[in-house]
């Protein structure tokens, strides 16, 4: 559409240029409380972003009290972003652009006195100190507890009183485009937040995670995409003095955008127990969204034709330019990443974030940042000072590039090794520099939106403009519809189309929640009473405090507790998560994101004592760990946890209790999902590669010999090292001396390598399958050439074989001693196969495979081992027959054995 096709268009620009016509009552005092809102707002969650940030390189950074953890500050982040930032920002757009749109004031200004209190006092600031506090639902885009979202429902009740009332007195085809966007997203995410914040704390498991799916889409789909284009649709033809390009297309998109939206939320959950229909219908919404993306891009960009100089003059305008260019990028990114072969690479990765911090701060902060700059020139009396505005600019584009290509690189590695047979650890160490860049990154953003406050309260005033306490007039334009627009003067038949459409736009809603959210939940229901196991039982009262222990720390934005249905995630975490197994969790704790494992088969992978030192300094037991320690729920030291790490523990341990116990595979849907993977290796083992495996005598035929008969190279000596450095120190020590960070806390305490020699098939047999009972973990998912190495470093630093005779009549002496106290459990030969050691764990040493130094054998007769059922027997025995046992079990020990 050109000005010469329109002639009511070009009456209103003339108009607009000669600054003729009254503006309807504009509530700057609001607008300037909002604005400042804003700025103060997404400076202190930014700050919450660069902590939560600086943990992952600085694990134990602000690591000693509750509130200081990296899941409370990271849901604060999240928040503060939604409705401290971008909610001000919007808020106070609205209020600026509402009289230039509709000729008439907004509704009320104690109402919005009201709504602003309300808003930043019961919503944004009641929220972070309630989530600080430890109150917060594990939901992404939903972390405020529910009775702050009570609170967000009323506000944004009162938005609709404040803002549309004003709308529904414009005949509908004369409304502009960024009314259209303004009513409509307000209207539907007043409908979608309560669904999406409140329907997963009452429907149980994946049913919920339909639901929370949707939110999690519309969070950025009814609220932020909307309200940000509405923006956009409005400072690009009010500072390039034209119209838009197309209302047409500007129209077409907005529908589509409301059409398409809601319907792309299970996409977050490819390949999961939520049914198949769901996930291809959000994946081809996804498609087709990506399509409305080109459209209104095009758009907008066409509507800046011929303005390049106005672009660089106006920062507003450039901020705003960015802002659309990003989009482009953010919506084509999203449709690509939830196809099936890209998403069951990129999902959970780094790539993700990278593709979020693109959408918050590449489009909608971008846009709101310029949309504010826009206003702020324009407010009377304000101060503006463009060369902070400038060098914000500067400093957040090069900022986010920077952080959204580190992130993009670093998730495309991390997918690399998940597909891999890599340890999970691997993952984490690659991901190192990558985190750190991130971190760094962060910075120039933070000191971008730091400048972006000062260009707004510092600088020369704007012109003050006459006025009066009902009325003001502006030098911006035209009494009704501003700089950027012209009234569209539709036929009445038009009138009644727009009428359709919006008819059509929230049918097509109620859509999205019936075929994404009822339907998957009545057939996930049917899925869930066919297949789930008659005897299954609900959490115990101390699991159940230690899931909402485990949600409120964050917990499930670390680790997911879904295994999805593709080859990689059933090989390394065990079977896929079937719908009945989550049928008592509300809410569901599935996860979008992973920086540790998957927790969904946690149950009986690692022993108590090991979870709890892990709770209390992780890097006691996984040295490269980014984990934050959780000392404050201990009394001093992992042996003494509180009730609080106890009911965490037990929590841990029923995750895929229910499953090990019925057995089976996921059912169809997991069948059907594998397929779709793509790859052959449907017949992953359905037990994780990392769980122990109960061994005889510490013997197993089928785990392969690491230790080669010839003499290991220095350079394979020393690669061994270092990967027992990296994975075993925190339990075994540095040297191998059972004086690691963690060993204290475990029971029992990790072998002293240096004080025993084990033959080359038990030291390969615990390799392989770790030690049943303890915390010594399998580690089959080793590289073979690390397991070599480690296994040559081992027997490097071990005890030396100790060639032990003894005179037949102690000979006779010492066999009789043994025969009487040691045979129930280390059997009648020293085999570890005596009659009870069946039930004990960790079974009893086989003397025939490892070795005691007679140091190590004296301290374990006369003190016991902890944690074992090897008792002290230094007031059982007498001195002489403790010295005759020693070589006694040493003697035990078969050479013949050494060869592997």
């Amino acid at each position: 559409m050109t000005i010469s096709s329109n002639p009511r268009l070009a009456a209103s620009v003339l108009a607009d240029q000669r600054n003729v016509g009254p503006l309807p009552e504009t509530d700057y005092c609001l607008i300037r409380w909002h604005g400042f809102a804003s700025i103060i707002t997404v400076l202190i969650s930014a700050l919450f972003g660069i902590l939560v940030a600086t943990k992952f390189s600085f694990p134990d950074f602000l690591g000693g009290h509750a509130w200081e953890t990296w899941g409370r500050l990271r849901y604060n982040h999240t928040q503060g972003i939604f409705f401290g930032w971008l909610g001000n920002a919007f808020i106070a757009f609205f209020y600026y652009v509402t009289p230039r749109l509709t000729n008439r004031s907004v509704t009320s200004h104690k109402l919005g006195v009201a709504l602003f209190w309300l808003w930043n006092f019961a919503v944004v600031l009641p929220g972070w100190t309630l989530v600080l506090m430890g109150f917060s639902q594990p939901l992404e885009w939903a972390e405020f507890p529910l009775i702050v979202d009570v609170f967000v429902v009323a506000a944004f009740v009162m938005l609709l009183v404040q803002f549309v009332r004003p709308f529904l007195r414009v005949p509908a085809g004369e409304l502009y485009v960024s009314g259209w966007y303004m009513v409509g997203g307000l209207v539907f995410t007043t409908l979608a937040y309560p669904i999406g914040n409140l329907v997963p704390e009452l429907v149980p498991g994946a049913m919920g995670a339909a639901f929370s799916g949707l939110w999690i889409h519309d969070a950025v789909g009814l609220f932020v995409t909307p309200f940000a284009l509405s923006m956009a649709y409005h400072v690009i033809p009010a500072s390039t003095r034209k119209p838009i390009y197309s209302h047409f297309l500007s129209m077409l998109g907005f529908w589509l955008l409301f059409f398409i939206y809601p319907l792309n939320g299970t996409h977050h959950y490819v390949y999961s127990a939520i049914p198949m229909s769901a996930q291809r219908g959000a994946i081809v919404a996804s498609v087709y969204l990506g399509l409305d993306v080109i459209l209104v891009v095009t758009n907008l960009l066409l509507s800046l034709r011929g303005s390049s100089g106005k672009v660089g003059a106006d920062i507003g305008l450039r901020f705003v330019w960015v802002g659309v260019v990003a989009y482009l990028v953010v919506g084509l990114q999203g449709s690509v990443q939830a196809l099936m072969p890209v998403n069951r690479f990129i999902h959970f990765s780094d790539w993700v974030i990278g593709h979020s911090h693109l959408a918050m701060i590449g489009f909608a902060s971008f846009i709101a940042i310029g949309a504010l700059a826009h206003m702020w020139q324009r407010i009377p009396g304000a101060r503006f000072n463009e060369r902070a505005l400038q060098w914000s600019f500067w400093l957040l584009s090069i900022g986010l590039s920077m952080m959204v290509i580190d992130l993009t690189a670093g998730g495309l590695v991390e997918g690399e090794l998940w597909a891999s047979h890599a340890p999970w650890i691997d993952s984490v160490r690659a991901a190192y520099p990558f985190w750190l860049t991130r971190t760094l990154t962060g910075l120039p953003i933070l000191a971008a939106f730091a400048l972006f406050w000062i260009g707004l309260v510092t600088g020369p005033r704007n012109a003050s403009a006459e006025i009066t306490s009902t009325r003001a007039r502006t030098n911006e334009g035209s009494a009704r519809h501003d700089e950027e627009l012209a009234p569209h003067h539709s036929p009445s038949i038009l009138n009644h189309a727009f009428t359709v459409a919006f008819v059509a736009g929230f049918g097509f809603f109620v859509v999205s929640f019936v075929v994404l959210g009822i339907i998957p939940t009545v057939q996930l229901k049917a899925e869930v009473n066919r297949a789930a196991p008659r005897w299954m039982q609900r959490l115990t009262t101390a699991e159940e405090h230690g899931r909402i222990i485990y949600g409120r720390e964050g917990c499930a934005y670390c680790h997911t507790e879904q295994v999805r249905s593709v080859p990689a995630d059933v090989e390394r975490f065990g079977a896929p998560t079937a719908a009945w197994e989550t049928q008592y969790d509300y809410p569901q704790l599935w996860g979008t994101r992973r920086i540790g494992p998957d927790l969904a088969r946690e149950f009986g992978l690692r022993s108590d004592d090991w979870q709890l030192t892990h709770l209390f300094n992780p890097r006691g037991v996984v040295p490269d760990s980014i984990m934050p320690g959780y000392s404050w729920m201990f009394h001093g030291s992992p042996s003494q946890p509180s009730q609080d790490a106890l009911d965490l523990l037990a929590y841990l341990r029923s995750l895929g209790r229910e499953r090990e116990l019925a057995g089976g595979s996921g059912g169809p849907q997991s069948a059907e999902g594998m397929n779709m993977s793509v790859s052959d290796q449907a017949d992953s083992p359905s037990n994780p590669a990392t769980k122990t495996r109960i061994t005889a005598m510490g013997l197993d035929a089928g785990a392969p010999m690491f230790v080669t008969e010839q003499i290991p190279d220095a350079a394979g000596l020393a690669h061994g090292e270092s990967v027992f450095e990296h994975n075993c120190a925190g339990c075994h020590g540095s040297h191998g001396n059972d004086a690691g960070p963690g060993a204290a806390g475990l029971l029992r305490r990790p072998a002293n390598l240096r004080m025993e020699h084990f033959s080359a098939a038990h030291l390969a047999t615990v390799i392989w399958d770790g030690v049943y009972g303890s915390s010594m973990p399998a580690w089959r998912a080793w590289d073979k050439q690390d397991l070599i190495d480690v296994a040559n470093y081992v027997r490097s630093i071990q005890a030396p074989v100790q060639s032990v005779s003894l005179a037949p009549a102690d000979l006779v002496a010492a066999e009789q001693i043994y025969q009487a106290h040691c045979v129930s459990c280390h059997g009648a030969s020293g085999r570890g196969d005596g009659p009870a050691a069946g039930a004990l764990k960790p079974s009893p040493v086989n003397f025939h495979v490892r070795q005691p130094s007679s140091r190590r054998a004296w301290t374990a007769l006369t003190v016991g081992i902890p944690g074992t059922s090897m008792p002290a027997w230094k007031n059982r025995l007498t001195q002489e027959q403790l010295k005759l046992l020693v070589p006694y079990v040493q003697q035990m020990y078969e050479k013949e054995s050494e060869q592997p």
